[in-house]
Order: structure tokens, then C-alpha cells, then sequence
């Protein structure tokens, strides 16, 4: 079996006062799209900074095409950050190619590259404009040939499609279809559970800087609970209710003014009629009712819960 090109084992990097990751293992084959989801704090672009080099880890392994991690290696990686980081001044051929000899490539080379990659995603013939003046649509196609330039081998995706509507996300994705067809890696880092699950034939998700789940987006999903997000304020009724029916509590970010999201977890065997008559019965005040769907983002605070720390049931 050939090694996977990207693998990371136990990786750790702490910061001073909070944050960072503990404990991060997982691998990105050939040909595949990983989904790199957790929510916002989770570890991912700590964990992304590792791989690119940008940060040194404090314990761990990062291997990049069958070796340990070196900048030589890091040239056959394409990467698309977050935060957005061409300048208004640059015109789109240059940034493209500017790029390309960072990564090794001459300079005639890499201006070809832009040529071919501008005239793909219809602007040839704005190659020369600055960056100020094309809409931020415009700006994302540029700023993902920038990574796709030197046709690298592994792709690291970080939020790609942030802010972006839905014909500029349909355009790079048809893009990175494309680029995925040669053989090429993806690790797709992102917040959006239902991108993930649209896009990715695998998920690794981070939890509080740790890996809770690393497979196939299928087998991933089949892991979300029996249940229903429950938005209420009265918390003792909810766990009376949830007991009464053998089921288990947990508390979920954000609130609704003085009330909560809850997580309630059920028997298989336990409809959501009766759960609602459970809380009915206890003269529970409800806000929000939504059954958990068995897709990733049931999934997700599952597998996050895995030590179930936030559990209100007894």
C-alpha cells in the first residue's frame, strides 16, 4: 500500500494561556478529499501551520510523502489560508506567478501557468487588472490558483469557501474536481459540517484540540445518535423528562437569551412524540425542538462528547 501523503501522529503545539492541540493523528491517502471539520477553536489551522511549517510542534510526528516533514517536501503542497492574504496593488498574472517561483518554478514557466489557469476560470482577460479591482468572487479564483500553480500533489484547504456565493463555490469546486483527478490530495479544513458531507469521501474530526474521529464520511454519519436539540430554560424539567425515558443530557454552544441547547440523547427505541410528551408532562417550556439528523453534524458533538464531560444525566 502506498504511504499515505500526508500523516501526522500524536502531534501537539500549546500556546500560553489557552488553545492549541494535544494529541492530533491522522492521514490523507492519494486521490482522496478529507474533510477537516471541527468548530471554530477546534485546532485546525494550529494543526495546518504544523504541516506547512509555519509552526514548530511541541511533541509529535509530521510526514509529508512518505518522509519526515522538510522544506523540500513542503514545495510539492499547495495551500489556500483563511485569512486572505494578496495584496490590492498585485494584478492577477503576477500574484499567480509569484507564487509559482516560490515554489521552484522559472519564471516563464510560471507565467504560462497563470496564462493557462486564468483562461480556465474565464479571466484571461482581466490577467492584468490589480486585484482591487475584481469583485471578491474574482479575488478567491485567484487566490486558489496561487496554490495551484506549481501542481501540487497535496492541497491544503483552509475555509475555501468563507463568504463566497453559490456560483463562485460551484466554479472552484469544479476546479478542485478537476485538480483531484490527476491523483492529487485534498485536505479540506472547515467549520461546515454540511460542506464536508457533500464534498469529502473521508472526515478526521478535532474536538477541543484531539482527533475523535478519523474514516469514511459514511461510516461517520451512521455514528449520530437517536435525539433531539432541545432550546429550553428549564433545565431540571429537561433532565427529569430525559430520565423518564432512559435518555441522557448534554449541553450545546450558544444560547437563546436566558435559555440553552440542549443535547438529548435517546434509546433507539424511544420516538420523538414521546419525548415530547416526556417534557410536556414535566411542564417543560420548549423554545426549539429539532430531531438529530444522521449526518455528520450529529455525528460531530457525539463523537465530541466521546468523554462525556457535559453530561447533566445521572
Amino acid at each position: 500500500m502506498a504511504a499515505p501523503l500526508l500523516k501526522i501522529e500524536n502531534l501537539t503545539k500549546r500556546f500560553s494561556g489557552s488553545g492549541g492541540i494535544d494529541g492530533v493523528s491522522f492521514s490523507v491517502p492519494a486521490g482522496s478529499v478529507t474533510g477537516f471539520i471541527g468548530v471554530n477553536g477546534a485546532g485546525k489551522s494550529t494543526t495546518l501551520r504544523c504541516v506547512l511549517g509555519l509552526h514548530h510542534p511541541d511533541g509529535g510526528r509530521v510526514e509529508l510523502f512518505g518522509e519526515s516533514a522538510k522544506p523540500s517536501l513542503r514545495r510539492r503542497i499547495g495551500f489556500l489560508p483563511e485569512e486572505r492574504g494578496l495584496f490590492g496593488h498585485e494584478r492577477a498574472r503576477e500574484a499567480i506567478a509569484f507564487h509559482g517561483r516560490l515554489k521552484g518554478m522559472a519564471r516563464t514557466a510560471a507565467l504560462d501557468a497563470a496564462d493557462r489557469l486564468l483562461d480556465r476560470v474565464g479571466l484571461s482577460a482581466r490577467k492584468r487588472e490589480r486585484l482591487a479591482a475584481l469583485s471578491k468572487g474574482n479575488v478567491q479564483r485567484v487566490q486558489l490558483l496561487c496554490a495551484l500553480v506549481h501542481e501540487p500533489e497535496l492541497l491544503l484547504l483552509d475555509e475555501p469557501l468563507s463568504g463566497l456565493d453559490l456560483l463562485v463555490q460551484s466554479e472552484m469546486l469544479s476546479l478542485l474536481a478537476e485538480y483531484r483527478a490527476k491523483g492529487s490530495a485534498i485536505l479540506f479544513s472547515t467549520h461546515s459540517m454540511a460542506a464536508a458531507e457533500s464534498l469529502c469521501d473521508r472526515v478526521v474530526m478535532l474536538a477541543e484540540g484531539r482527533t475523535v474521529f478519523e474514516g469514511a464520511t459514511a461510516e461517520a454519519s451512521a455514528l449520530a445518535p437517536h435525539g433531539a436539540i432541545v432550546v429550553s430554560a428549564d433545565v431540571e424539567g429537561l433532565m427529569q423528562a430525559a430520565q423518564q425515558l432512559s435518555g441522557e443530557v448534554f449541553a450545546m454552544p450558544s444560547v437563546m437569551g436566558e435559555a440553552g441547547r440542549w443535547r438529548v440523547v435517546l434509546p433507539r427505541h424511544i420516538t420523538h412524540p414521546a419525548l415530547i410528551a416526556a417534557l410536556a408532562e414535566h411542564q417543560v417550556a420548549i423554545l426549539g425542538f429539532q430531531p438529530i439528523k444522521p449526518n455528520l453534524e450529529g455525528a460531530f458533538w457525539h463523537l465530541a462528547d466521546s468523554r462525556k464531560p457535559q453530561s447533566l444525566a445521572a
